[in-house]
């Protein structure tokens, strides 16, 4: 057993996938895992080294040793707390490289500087391994890390999304991706300009990203909310954040997520009524309550609008549907019924209706008005305005 595993299980923290390397056949092993059944083996790799995954409750990643030996094959790998193998089954620890050393110490540590210029992804992980494990980068491994991060570019994007990922969706990451601008990797890892980058405003502007209200989430809420405020930074408009996203190999939902909530925290200057702000909580459905958060970071004076816009809902109330406001008014399908259905479930969030009966004498209301004005008549005075915050 090798790497991460190794390392997380001397740290006493949660083990993810598993990976061990052999001296022999690695496919015939997993292919015998599979047949015990631990899991559906599948071929990830058919180059040298070839490695094969068993799929199953836990992933077991099996590869075949390089170099001839497990010295050999830890001396390639990229930080020493990885470079720490477990002969199986037993448990005799390998440790060429005094990786326990530096893990004891929380040291964060390349085994040879040669391998960050092999594979310059890996200035993203030591970025990923200073947020999630809290280790601290050696002086020589910034230094390689400057000398490695201008191959960053030429990294398949795939790659790069996935330690993103990782990154963003820590406690805490506004100090490492600080340390990868200064190495030069931020700019080519998010596809930024880096004069962009390289502005005070951009790096002050990092510690946000470590605000109390975005580490509470959950991780993939960390992720959302850092990639909106990167992108607002970037004066991205929400559609071009999309685009942006999709660049950088984001699925489509992750990137339309990430516009649907620059888009919502848009609008919040619009808002002049309580009207309005009904309106874009109905608006903002499930995305509500990430909104209001970005709404917050975004402008210290839309925090009070921002703790509204929050508000605890009724967790059980009325329901209306087209269907009904095509039996009460006797409308055909069209705009209008969405129009219609729109503002009364405005009415309804906000308290106005409560019952069926309610809405149906509202919905009645509103189309008498609606015909009033159409004939020339005054309409029903419209609802008494609120003063807007100061923004």
């Amino acid at each position: 057993m090798v790497g991460g595993a190794i390392r997380d299980v001397l740290l006493r923290r949660s083990v993810g996938e598993l990976d061990l390397v052999v001296s022999g056949d690695p496919g015939r092993l997993a292919q015998a895992l599979t047949a015990a059944g631990f899991g559906k083996s599948v071929l990830l790799s058919d180059q040298v080294p070839q490695v094969f995954r068993v799929a199953g409750a836990q992933n077991l990643d099996i590869a075949e040793v390089t170099g001839r030996s497990i010295e050999r094959d830890l001396a390639r790998r990229d930080f020493t707390v990885n470079a720490i193998a477990c002969r199986l089954p037993h448990g005799r620890i390998i440790d060429p490289f005094g990786g326990v050393s530096d893990l004891s110490s929380g040291r964060l540590r390349a085994v040879a500087d040669r391998n960050l210029s092999e594979d310059p992804l890996r200035v993203l992980r030591a970025a990923r391994l200073m947020a999630t494990h809290g280790l601290k980068p050696v002086r020589t491994l910034t230094g390689a890390s400057r000398r490695a991060a201008k191959g960053i570019a030429a990294v398949a994007g795939e790659r790069i999304r996935t330690e993103l990922v990782k990154l963003l969706g820590a406690e805490t990451a506004a100090g490492p991706l600080r340390w990868l601008a200064s190495v030069g990797a931020l700019a080519p890892a998010l596809g930024l300009d880096s004069l962009l980058v390289a502005r005070p405003t951009f790096a002050r502007n990092l510690a946000r990203l470590d605000h109390q209200s975005i580490r509470l989430p959950s991780p993939s809420s960390r992720v959302r909310l850092r990639l909106c405020l990167i992108a607002n930074r970037g004066d991205f408009e929400p559609s071009q954040a999309a685009e942006w996203l999709r660049r950088r190999r984001f699925s489509g939902k992750e990137a339309g997520d990430v516009a649907t909530l620059l888009d919502l925290a848009a609008r919040v200057p619009q808002i002049r009524s309580r009207h309005d702000e009904w309106g874009w909580i109905r608006d903002a459905g499930d995305n509500r309550m990430e909104a209001a958060i970005l709404v917050s970071l975004l402008n210290p004076h839309w925090s009070s609008i921002a703790r509204r816009l929050a508000r605890p809902l009724p967790s059980r109330r009325l329901r209306v549907r087209g269907a009904d406001l095509l039996a009460w008014l006797r409308l055909p399908p069209g705009p209008e019924v969405g129009r219609l259905l729109r503002e009364i479930e405005i009415e309804i969030l906000s308290g106005q209706i409560r019952s069926k009966r309610e809405a149906r004498k509202w919905l009645t209301s509103k189309a008498s008005s609606t015909e009033a004005r159409a004939l020339g008549r005054p309409a029903l005075p419209s609802a008494r305005k609120f003063r807007p915050p100061r923004l």
